[in-house]
């Protein structure tokens, strides 16, 4: 073999030699980009899986909260129909005409009202039994009987 020929081949087994080398580099690298894209996976992986847990705790929170919501709502309700039958039953027991009656029987009460003040005036009753008498406000007698003795 001559000189050249022996170049020849060094020159040739370089070239393979490096040609494997790039081969072995371009394989770990690749690995190495695997494992990467392995380990960023892992991590949304755990980071979606907390976002999940915060979730689940934050429903169960709002499950309870929805639960005393109802129940309050459940109060409300009662005692709005407590107060209703109050209303009712004060309603009926009152001597004053419920809302909505006819005027002129109010405006005729209210006439005798103060005719009926008038003579308990003129009989010397104090104001607040003469409001308790004709059921009306102590403060409404004593104007009454203020302009009478004017």
């Amino acid at each position: 073999m001559t000189s050249t020929a022996i170049e020849l081949w060094l020159l040739a087994q370089m070239l393979v030699e490096v040609l494997l080398c790039a081969i072995i580099i371009y394989y770990a690298l690749r690995e190495r980009g695997i494992r990467q894209e392995k380990e960023q996976e892992r991590e949304r992986t755990k980071a979606l899986i907390q976002a999940l847990d915060r979730l689940i705790v934050e429903s169960e929170d709002l499950e309870n909260k929805h639960q005393k919501l109802l129940a309050l709502w459940e109060k409300i309700e009662k005692r709005g129909s407590e107060i209703e039958s109050s209303i009712v039953g004060y309603e009926e027991r009152s001597p004053v005409s419920p809302v909505g009656a006819n005027k002129e029987k109010e405006e005729e009460s209210g006439v005798k009202s103060y005719e009926k003040t008038l003579q308990l005036i003129g009989k010397g009753l104090p104001a607040g039994e003469i409001a308790r008498r004709v059921g009306l406000p102590r403060g409404e007698v004593e104007l009454i009987m203020n302009l009478k003795e004017q």
